[in-house]
């Protein structure tokens, strides 16, 4: 019965005899050991096998080591196959530098001794197989997501049918028959109006969510002053809200929907769970700390909960307002600075209010 190869080999060398001593050294069950006499005999086999490690001659006519190494890095499917260097060169420095500069991973010296090149070799065979499972790890959980995603769309676009149909019937109820209601009815019936209502502006969000985490256009050179002034004349604001604005005459890398969402997002939360009479904004950027701080004067969040606010579907519960988020606004937020390379947080010093900082821009 034949035993399955985990691992394929390549090895490089000029000199068959080379060869046949370095093969007799790995030599393994798990493994296949593919052998070569040139660089351009080598750089076929790569079209054609999947390669787990490489163990190039460095002196070789024609095309020497550095120059496949080389040449292998610039292409995706062969950049991260991990390579040493097997050389009869002097171990100076600058040849080392080199090699590690094209991207080798390590080198062995010529005579070889047998116990270090297989100990180096197995090494290596171990870190590519993590690389592997983290790669394979990595696109099983980009599927999940983007089934979720895929799933809370097509879910609230089932639900919006029988939801209309329940906010028509409400909004007949509520023309033609409350004066007919008896009180104690009216009270169910506000109950049952304010659900409804509830539940349209989730499966809104869930909508605008699904839709807007997907969105990964290229990041793009924006104005910070122009985008947030465009964004505060879409904020229902009124004379109770101040908005003070310093320092944004500055340009930044960054998608500009998802900007206009995160900020949009932060200053609609700032206005709503603000408990005062006056509610006071400030956005700020900060050339030195490459930041964005938006703070407000409203009852501020408790800091043990700085972290569960960007946690899908966690509330503060009601607003000063009476009215109540669903939980998904900070989420998004969250999600589209990660795709932007930026950090979202909360100032745990600041205890007038809220601060929240976006941090680590990209200026342009």
């Amino acid at each position: 019965m034949n035993t399955a190869k985990t691992h394929t080999l390549l090895l490089i060398d000029d000199k068959p005899a080379n060869l046949i001593a370095l093969k007799s050294m790995l030599e393994h069950p798990n493994r296949e050991i593919i052998c070569c006499q040139s660089a351009n005999e080598g750089l076929q086999i790569l079209l054609k096998e999947k390669i787990s490690l490489i163990l190039v001659d460095v002196q070789m006519p024609e095309m020497d080591g550095y120059e496949f190494v080389e040449i292998i890095k610039q292409h995706p499917d062969t950049a991260n196959i991990p390579t040493i260097f097997v050389t009869a060169i002097s171990d100076e420095p600058k040849y080392i530098n080199k090699a590690y500069d094209l991207g080798a991973i390590d080198f062995l010296f010529k005579p070889l001794i047998t116990e270090v090149t297989r100990k180096k070799v197995d090494s290596f065979l171990k870190i590519w197989d993590y690389d592997q499972q983290l790669k394979s790890l990595n696109e099983k959980l980009q599927v999940k997501n983007s089934e979720l995603e895929q799933f809370a769309n097509i879910i609230a676009h089932d639900l919006k049918t029988p939801l209309n149909n329940i906010k028509s019937l409400i909004d007949f109820i509520e023309e033609e028959h409350v004066l007919d209601l008896k009180e104690e009815a009216t009270g169910l019936f506000e109950m049952v109006k304010t659900s409804a209502m509830d539940m349209s502006k989730l499966i809104d969000d869930l909508l605008h969510y699904s839709k807007n985490v997907e969105n990964n256009e290229g990041k793009e050179s924006i104005h910070i002053l122009t985008e947030i002034n465009g964004i505060i004349k879409l904020i229902d604001t009124d004379n109770n809200i101040k908005i003070n604005k310093e320092n944004l005459n500055h340009n930044i890398l960054f998608q500009p929907v998802a900007f206009k969402q995160i900020i949009q997002n932060l200053l609609s939360n700032a206005i709503k769970y603000n408990d005062k009479d006056v509610t006071e904004i400030n956005i700020l950027y900060s050339e030195l700390d490459k930041k964005i701080s938006i703070s407000d004067n409203g009852p501020g969040i408790p800091e043990n909960q700085h972290e569960k606010v960007f946690d899908m579907f966690y509330t503060l519960g009601k607003t000063s307002r009476g009215d109540s988020g669903t939980g998904i606004g900070l989420n998004l937020v969250k999600k589209l600075a990660e795709r932007n390379d930026v950090t979202v947080h909360f100032n745990n010093n600041y205890t007038e209010g809220t601060e929240v900082i976006i941090s680590n821009l990209i200026t342009s």
